[in-house]
């Protein structure tokens, strides 16, 4: 290591503080590997050390009772100077270290040190082992010593990146407590009031007023749907959302997310065409409509106007089946494998989250749903339940 990278000393202890292992309790991912250096090297003594500000810490600790001791007596922060294999045959004909404690009291003789790297680059402890006599490694035992430390920075990278995952895990756990009890119950409220304005039932609205109205109904209406599906989301993930099975009409649930469309589709001039057989099916009807609708929200969205789009349903032996045809762009050939991950997004608008919440629902009642796309003709999306659906009350996903 070059100079210029040992005075660097606090980028080092902020590369070993961002690691979060100082102070925490032994694991045997470590351990295994402290034991398997003492039996392959025969050393009595084998550590994994941290070197802090002003003391060396043990992840790992074979042969020793101690947990720490003082950097000012550490011989592994002259090893943390190297970029490989640190060895001290004899501590006690070495003037650097004959007067440590552990060499004077313990009667410790022997040292080799690997070097350890955080993920960023900087050397933040060692894998070392210890002998209570003068000794030496030969070339083979120093690669064994090097391979063993290489797999303490692989654990190393392993329990950062779960630390990391657990981050975000609590990052969006926060996010969604923020959205259900911060955001959600008062846009609702801001919506609803917003709403009752726009009737004209408190009086009429000159025409500007009534278009901003209008104009912040819909927004509102918009942010409502949105934390209304970062908390399906949430709750799909997480297994605390049931469903709850009872027999359904297939094409009743068909019927009633056209309905619960037709406004929208209205609006952007766009006709809804359902032919659909009588389908008995066993599932949560309330899901289901939420299935349906998602797609036809979508297939809307992407129609031009006077482009229909069209839903069918039907059974064919043991599954029931739901198409949602459009004739809009089609979805782009380097999206079909993605559009139903959350937060992936066909287009303008929305959070991308619709399609993810229908596969969650659909594959809950042991379907499936897919997608055929011709570019520039349209898409379909198709929906796949058995019919005898799921016996019992159970999470998604």
């Amino acid at each position: 290591m070059s100079d210029e990278s040992w005075n660097a000393e606090p980028h080092r202890l902020a590369a070993l503080r961002a690691l979060r292992l100082l102070d925490t309790p032994r694991e045997e991912r470590f351990d295994r590997i402290t034991r398997l250096a003492c039996d392959v090297l025969e050393a009595p003594i084998a550590l994994v050390t941290l070197v802090d500000e002003d003391r060396q810490w043990f992840k790992s600790c074979v042969g020793l009772t101690a947990t720490e001791t003082p950097r000012s007596v550490s011989v592994c922060s002259f090893a943390i100077r190297q970029d490989d294999v640190f060895e001290v045959p004899d501590l006690a004909a070495d003037t650097r270290f004959r007067e440590f404690p552990a060499v004077r009291d313990e009667r410790l003789r022997f040292y080799a040190g690997q070097p350890i790297s955080a993920p960023s680059g900087q050397h933040i402890g060692t894998l070392c082992v210890i002998d209570r006599r003068p000794r030496e490694l030969d070339e083979r035992q120093r690669r064994w010593l090097a391979d063993l430390g290489a797999w303490v920075e692989l654990e190393c990278a392993v329990v950062q990146a779960a630390l990391a995952a657990r981050d975000v895990e609590q990052a969006k756990h926060d996010f969604v407590a923020l959205v259900s009890h911060e955001l959600r119950t008062p846009l609702t409220s801001v919506h609803g009031s917003l709403e009752l304005l726009a009737t004209g039932r408190f009086g009429a609205l000159e025409e500007q007023a009534e278009k901003l109205v209008s104009i912040a109904v819909h927004n509102t209406d918009r942010l409502v749907r949105l934390a209304n599906d970062v908390l399906d989301l949430s709750k799909v993930q997480s297994g605390r959302l049931l469903l709850c099975p009872t027999p359904v009409e297939l094409d009743l649930v068909v019927r009633d997310a056209v309905d619960a469309v037709e406004g929208t589709a209205g609006l952007s001039d766009v006709p809804l065409v359902a032919r659909c057989d009588p389908t008995r099916v066993r599932g949560d009807a309330d899901r289901l409509v939420q299935v349906v609708t998602n797609l036809l929200a979508n297939a809307v969205k992407v129609s031009g106007p006077g482009s229909p789009v069209e839903v069918r349903c039907g059974v064919r032996g043991a599954m029931a089946w739901v198409d949602v045809e459009d004739h809009g762009g089609g979805v782009p050939a380097d999206q079909v494998d993605r559009i139903f991950e959350p937060f992936v997004q066909l287009g303008p608008g929305g959070a991308g989250l619709g399609l993810a919440i229908t596969r969650g629902i659909v594959e809950a009642h042991g379907g499936a749903v897919a997608v055929s796309s011709r570019p520039g003709e349209g898409s379909t999306f198709t929906v796949t339940l058995p019919v005898a659906g799921p016996a019992v009350d159970r999470p998604w996903w």
